[in-house]
C-alpha cells in the first residue's frame, strides 16, 4: 500500500475512491432524489441504464425504457397481443387443416384430400346479399364487399354457385359424367365429397353486364382481371390457375373463388403460389 494511503488508514480515514465509482454515487443519490421525469431523457437513462429496476415495454414502435424507482422489483416485460394491434398482425400458420371444422377457413379439399365425413354441411350458412346464394356467413359477408367494390369499379358481378349440399354435388356430377364422359368431368368437376363447394368457402361469379354470360368466356373478360388483382383485399383466392392443371386436377377457373380469410390471402398473395397446394407445401392431386 502506498505511504500515503497508509498513513490515512491509520488515522482511520476512508482511503480516496475510484473518480468512476464517485461518479456513479452521485448519479444515484441524484436518481433517488430528482423524480425521473425531472430529468432530461438521456439523464435518465444514464442513471438507471446499468440497474436491475429497469422496465422494457415493447411497442409497435419498438423498445421503449422507463426509469423505475430503486427498490422496486423487476416488472415483466408486456408484449402486445399481434391479434389485438392493428399494426402487429402475425402471419398467418401455413398449416391446412386436416378435415373441415366449423370455425376453419384453411382446409383444402382436392383429389386426394376429401371431406370428412363425405357428407360434411357446414353451420351458419348465409345468403350473399341480394341473392339465394349461400356460403359460410363470414364468407358471405366478404363477398358482399368484393360485389359492391366491384360494381364501384365498373366490372358488376352476379353470385352463380356458393355451397352445394352433397346431394346436390352428386346430381352435379352425375350431369357432367352424363355430358362428358366419366375422364372429362373428373377434371371440370369434382366427386361428391371432394367439392370447395360442399365446404361454403367457393364462390363462383360470372359478370353482370357485357356479352359474356358463361364460364367458357369469363376468361377473358374485364371482370376476371379484376378479381386476380383484388380478390386477395376480400380474403379470396382464385383457387384453379391457368397452368396448375397438374397440381390443382382441374381446368383454369377463373370465375372461383375461394374464401381463405384475409390474411392468408394477402399472404398467398405476396408468396407467388398459384395454388392452395404450392402455398401450403401439400403434393399435388391431378387425379383421384
Amino acid at each position: 500500500m502506498p505511504t500515503r494511503a497508509r498513513h490515512l488508514a491509520r488515522r482511520g480515514a476512508a482511503l480516496p475512491q475510484p473518480r468512476a465509482r464517485r461518479r456513479a454515487v452521485v448519479l444515484l443519490l441524484a436518481a433517488a432524489l430528482v423524480p425521473a421525469t425531472a430529468l432530461p431523457a438521456t439523464a435518465v437513462a444514464r442513471t438507471v441504464s446499468a440497474e436491475p429496476a429497469v422496465a422494457q415495454t415493447v411497442t409497435a414502435a419498438g423498445p421503449e425504457h422507463r426509469a423505475v424507482a430503486l427498490g422496486t422489483p423487476r416488472r415483466p416485460v408486456a408484449i402486445p397481443d399481434p391479434s389485438r394491434a392493428g399494426s402487429l398482425v402475425a402471419p398467418p400458420p401455413r398449416a391446412p387443416e386436416p378435415a373441415v371444422t366449423a370455425a376453419g377457413t384453411l382446409v383444402v379439399v382436392n383429389k386426394q384430400r376429401p371431406l370428412e365425413p363425405l357428407d360434411y354441411a357446414p353451420h351458419h350458412l348465409g345468403a350473399v346479399a341480394g341473392t339465394d346464394v349461400e356460403l359460410r356467413e363470414d364468407a358471405a359477408a366478404a363477398a358482399d364487399r368484393l360485389l359492391a367494390d366491384a360494381e364501384r369499379a365498373g366490372v358488376p358481378m352476379l353470385p352463380r354457385s356458393g355451397f352445394r349440399s352433397y346431394e346436390t354435388q352428386v346430381a352435379t356430377y352425375a350431369h357432367w359424367e352424363d355430358v362428358l364422359g366419366s375422364a372429362e368431368a373428373d377434371v371440370q368437376s369434382a366427386r361428391p365429397g371432394y367439392s370447395e363447394h360442399q365446404t361454403g368457402l367457393a364462390l363462383d361469379v360470372l359478370p353482370a353486364d357485357g356479352t359474356c354470360q358463361a364460364f367458357g368466356c369469363f376468361g377473358d373478360t374485364p371482370q376476371a382481371a379484376w378479381l386476380a388483382e383484388h380478390a386477395p383485399d376480400y380474403g379470396f383466392v382464385v383457387r384453379y390457375q391457368d397452368g396448375q392443371e397438374d397440381v390443382t386436377g382441374y381446368t383454369a377457373e377463373p370465375w372461383h373463388l375461394r374464401y381463405v380469410g384475409a390474411a392468408t390471402a394477402a399472404d398467398v398473395a405476396a408468396s407467388g403460389a398459384r395454388s392452395l397446394e404450392e402455398y401450403f407445401g401439400l403434393p399435388a392431386a391431378p387425379t383421384y
